[in-house]
Formats: structure tokens, C-alpha cells, sequence
């Protein structure tokens, strides 16, 4: 029962990972992003432009929390399981922070 739901919880977090990162690597997605946003006057953070630039290398965070979890299922260790858990919660919070941190939010 403990691996099921371990398995549920890295599955969720790599899946929302993966459509983040599937949804920005489509045509002009970022840039509509990036508009949407000076069209209500809020410029984009350094986190947030370095992120958009860089997001067709950031597929490798999926993978990297797959392989920690595999590795986690075929290793008795104890800090295996909270690594992949802790990287796929890193991962996913660091990729929504470029688009939904407190300075991209409009201000009414």
C-alpha cells in the first residue's frame, strides 16, 4: 500500500510537470505568457524570463524524478523515497513559480 502510494504521488507531481513544460514548449505559448502579462503592466521576473527560455531543457526533471523513484523501488534505503518525493515537489514548485509567483499577479 506505501508503494502504491508513493507511486500516485510521483506520478501526479511528473504529470504536472510534464504538462507545464508540454504547454510552454507549444508555438508562441510563452510569448502569449509573457503579453498577457504587459498587457496589465506587470513585468516578468529574471526567475520567470530565465525559466521561459530555458524550458525545453527542463523535460529532464521528469525523467530525473522517474529515475529516483525506480531507483527508490529497487533500493532498501530510506532517503531514496523523501529524495524523489522532495525532487518532484522542488521540481513542480519551481517550474509554477515562473508563471504564478506573487509579482506576476495582478495587482487590483
Amino acid at each position: 500500500m506505501k508503494k502504491l502510494f508513493f507511486w500516485l504521488v510521483i506520478l501526479f507531481f511528473v504529470f504536472a510537470q510534464s504538462y507545464f513544460i508540454y504547454a510552454l514548449n507549444q508555438p508562441e505559448a510563452a510569448k502569449s505568457f509573457t503579453q498577457l502579462w504587459y498587457s496589465f503592466g506587470v513585468e516578468q521576473t529574471a526567475y520567470s524570463q530565465f525559466v521561459f527560455r530555458t524550458i525545453q531543457w527542463w523535460v529532464v526533471l521528469p525523467i530525473l524524478c522517474l529515475g529516483l523513484a525506480f531507483s527508490a523501488l529497487f533500493r532498501a534505503t530510506k532517503w531514496l523515497p523523501l529524495a524523489a518525493i522532495s525532487v518532484s515537489v522542488a521540481g513542480t514548485v519551481a517550474l509554477y513559480w515562473s508563471a504564478y509567483a506573487p509579482a506576476l499577479l495582478v495587482h487590483v
